[in-house]
């Protein structure tokens, strides 16, 4: 058998991310890869984000979705027009270089009154920390990093080129996450990384539905969906605990993930951030030494197993 917490050597080298979208799983993506099942004939992903764990789909067709339509919109151009995404972020940090400042706050404001994907990207990559947020209205809310220029030009157009290749074969969609997993059947595995405890009025607004959620996790479960789920776990002292109920998952691994971006940002600290991590299978991996980037893991107490 293989310890969960020696992946690969193919699924060590990560690719750079070309939006650093909050909660990215980016840290962990070769180890989530190693437990993904290989035989799976289809991938899903609800809530695509940063889109971490595309590189380590277990198949080349797949489908990932996302409610933010300009995230989505960005996807598409990424796979579809890489040199125009490489182009028009080389013109607008060209034109902050230029302009300084005033240029930064001039596009924060036209996205906000047209969410254009391409604006999305330079903000993304010019704000204090890379780091995305909206206020309560929806709105794009970080500042200009002073300090540093955003990624160059030439650097984040090689990293697209490398997201381009990746994301071939990936059909994005804008829906609601029940939207995009309608079409789930046996044979698919689902990685679900929805937004949880910690992260209200950081991200977007509105909060998931917990019931709503568990009642898909269980018509996955009868349909013989495999899934894996990152939904909560501890940021320093504080524990994130969305009690997903027993009868739902096989399996709970904690991960370390790093330190949080936001304390740093912050300055209150450098928060360990461990992630959990949930199975509805059961892993033909060894847990019983955690290792470098495993924190552990818990099987459900409920007996049968699918």
């Amino acid at each position: 058998m293989t310890s969960l917490s020696s992946p690969p050597d193919a699924l060590s080298a990560r690719i750079p991310p070309i939006i650093k979208w909050p909660g990215s799983k980016r840290g962990i993506a070769p180890l989530l890869g190693t437990i993904f099942p290989k035989e799976a004939t289809g991938y899903i992903e609800p809530f695509v984000g940063g889109g971490a764990l595309l590189p380590f789909r277990p198949v080349r067709e797949a489908l990932a979705g996302d409610v933010i339509g300009e995230l989505v919109a960005l996807w598409l151009e990424v796979r579809d027009r890489p040199e125009r995404v490489a182009t028009e972020y080389e013109w607008r940090w060209n034109r902050l270089q230029a302009d300084g400042h005033p240029f930064f706050y001039t596009v924060r404001d036209r996205f906000n009154a047209d969410r254009d994907p391409h604006d999305l990207l330079f903000l993304s990559r010019t704000c204090v920390n890379g780091l995305i947020r909206f206020n309560a209205a929806g709105e794009f809310n970080n500042s200009l990093h002073h300090t540093r220029p955003g990624i160059s030009p030439g650097r984040l157009r090689a990293v697209i080129q490398r997201w381009n290749l990746a994301v071939q074969g990936v059909e994005f969609v804008s829906a609601d996450y029940r939207e995009t997993l309608a079409g789930a059947g046996p044979g698919d595995l689902v990685f679900l990384d929805p937004p949880y405890g910690g992260t209200r009025g950081r991200y977007q607004p509105g909060r998931l539905d917990l019931q709503a959620f568990w009642a898909e996790l269980d018509r996955l479960n009868r349909g013989g969906v495999r899934w894996v789920l990152t939904l909560d776990g501890v940021a320093g002292s504080r524990a994130y605990d969305t009690a997903v109920p027993e009868d739902l998952w096989q399996v709970r691994l904690g991960l370390d993930t790093g330190h949080s971006p936001f304390t740093r940002l912050m300055r209150t600290g450098l928060d360990r951030v461990v992630e959990s991590v949930y199975l509805n299978y059961e892993l033909g991996l060894s847990l019983d030494a955690p290792g470098p980037g495993a924190a552990g893991a818990t099987r459900s107490s409920r007996t049968g197993a699918r």
